[in-house]
């Protein structure tokens, strides 16, 4: 990877970009994945580890707030709110508004994530920010590990690793199968 300079400290940056609300969109895109996954962000330039690469932008709300949405909103739209402790209380950033912001868009990745979220508080306020757990490569997707275990895609996902299991065992076994066929095909044997 490129050398870089940082020209800011990263929690300096992430400072500045959370009081402007904007996204790093020269460093950042938007792809569609697939209809599982939907969208996700990647990387235009590489970031080292330790460098901010995007907030989670949203409403902040209170916890009863947070509450009382979730009790309203369709089940897609619970999982863009994000609760934190902060000042002895929980909050919550509800980012499910469809805002234009990238933050939002990064998905989970429980097992070998390469962000990290950090509470930063900018002119008074908590601001959710992924960090660089790892330097990223160009065309690398930003992922962060959500928390918690019983969210629906990692059931998925679990499913399917175990179908591919199932499927590189049966070829394998299979393929033993055609070969031990094929050498004793291939040789005369005679017992005395």
């Amino acid at each position: 990877m490129a050398a870089m300079r940082r020209r800011n400290p990263p929690v300096k940056d992430a400072k500045e970009h959370a009081a402007r609300c904007i996204d790093k969109i020269a460093d950042l895109e938007v792809k569609y994945i697939n209809s599982f996954k939907g969208r996700g962000v990647f990387a235009k330039t590489p970031f080292k580890k330790g460098d901010f690469v995007v907030e989670y932008r949203g409403e902040l709300i209170s916890s009863q707030e947070s509450q009382r949405r979730r009790s309203i909103y369709h089940s897609k739209c619970s999982v863009f709110m994000f609760e934190f402790y902060w000042h002895e209380q929980t909050w919550c950033i509800d980012a499910a508004l469809e805002d234009g912001s990238l933050g939002r868009l990064v998905n989970d990745n429980h097992t070998h994530p390469n962000c990290k979220m950090k509470k930063v508080i900018a002119e008074g306020k908590p601001h959710l920010c992924l960090f660089a757990v790892r330097d990223i490569n160009v065309g690398e997707e930003i992922t962060y590990d959500y928390g918690g275990t019983d969210w629906p895609w990692r059931k998925q996902v679990e499913a399917q690793a175990a179908v591919s299991t199932t499927k590189d065992l049966v070829t394998q076994s299979s393929s033993v199968s055609t070969i031990q066929v094929q050498f004793f095909s291939e040789f005369h044997f005679s017992f005395v």
